[in-house]
């Protein structure tokens, strides 16, 4: 018998990739990717935020005063509708200059500039006043009605110290909520700043004004008095800032304040509410 024998099936041997054949396939992928990237670098462009819009803007908003336990202070004999107005007054160094004001020093000018506005005030209305001088915060007025400005003590003042700017806004706005509360939210809420020029390092009011301007009604106006090109408060869109190189100009600044804020009536509070 023949014995049939099991045939094998023979295996392929294992072909081997030459380095030659790797190194064409790098470079070709280089030279792919050569060919695709951009001549100038993609520049990723994010979004825009959203514009912030202020409080005054938002005819819709009832939600000022901000604080806690709001009305507290309420009395029935308060007129609602009241005006506020709180000045502040630099009194600083920067105040002792008197290059654009015929050798009287800024501040005397400014003094000046600040009883013709109290006189012109509407009767009835609220004001304060506080002074910056000599590194110290000074409120000579608190807000209230009825007010006569001591235009001797402050011609005593000599002008020196820094310009806080912030922390005078700061207790300003403190102010403001205070009223805001015994007011109910009603009426308007005016601050009035007459500066000499930059805030101190460390007194940028830029954080304290915008948080003022977008969670309330209170408007901020700022008069730069010789203070040049740059000022601290001069952000458009933001703060009604207007320079003054002169004292008929800082009185005429002022003027503006009142202007921009009419008698208000009852009958058109309710009308403008209805609106609404």
């Amino acid at each position: 018998m023949t014995r049939n024998k099991k045939r094998g099936v023979a295996s392929r041997p294992r072909r081997k990739n030459s380095p030659l054949l790797w190194l064409a396939l790098v470079t070709l992928v280089i030279a792919l990717l050569w060919n695709l990237w951009p001549d100038e670098p993609v520049v990723i462009i994010s979004p825009e935020p959203p514009p912030m819009v202020m409080y005054a803007e938002q005819p819709a908003r009832n939600d000022w005063p901000p604080l806690p336990g709001s009305g507290n202070n309420f009395s029935d004999s308060i007129d609602l509708l009241k005006h506020n107005y709180y000045v502040i007054l630099d009194a600083s160094a920067r105040m002792a200059e008197s290059e654009c004001n015929g050798g009287r020093n800024n501040l005397a000018d400014a003094i000046d500039a600040l009883s013709t506005f109290i006189d012109a005030v509407p009767q009835g209305s609220n004001i304060g006043v506080s002074v910056f001088n000599n590194n110290r915060i000074m409120e000579i007025i608190p807000l209230q009605s009825e007010v006569s400005l001591n235009t001797v003590m402050l011609s005593q003042m000599v002008p020196g110290g820094a310009t806080p700017l912030r922390s005078a806004i700061h207790h300003a706005y403190a102010e403001m909520v205070s009223q805001g509360e015994r007011q109910l939210g009603y009426g308007e809420y005016h601050v009035v700043v007459i500066s000499g020029g930059m805030a101190t390092e460390g007194e940028d009011p830029a954080a304290v004004v915008r948080r003022m301007l977008l969670e309330s009604p209170v408007n901020l106006h700022t008069i730069g008095f010789c203070s040049g090109a740059d000022h601290s408060l001069d952000q458009p869109g933001f703060i009604s800032y207007r320079a003054a190189n002169n004292l008929a100009a800082l009185k005429q600044g002022l003027s503006e304040v009142l202007a921009k804020s009419p008698p208000s009536t009852l009958d058109s509070f309710q009308e403008a509410v209805i609106k609404k």
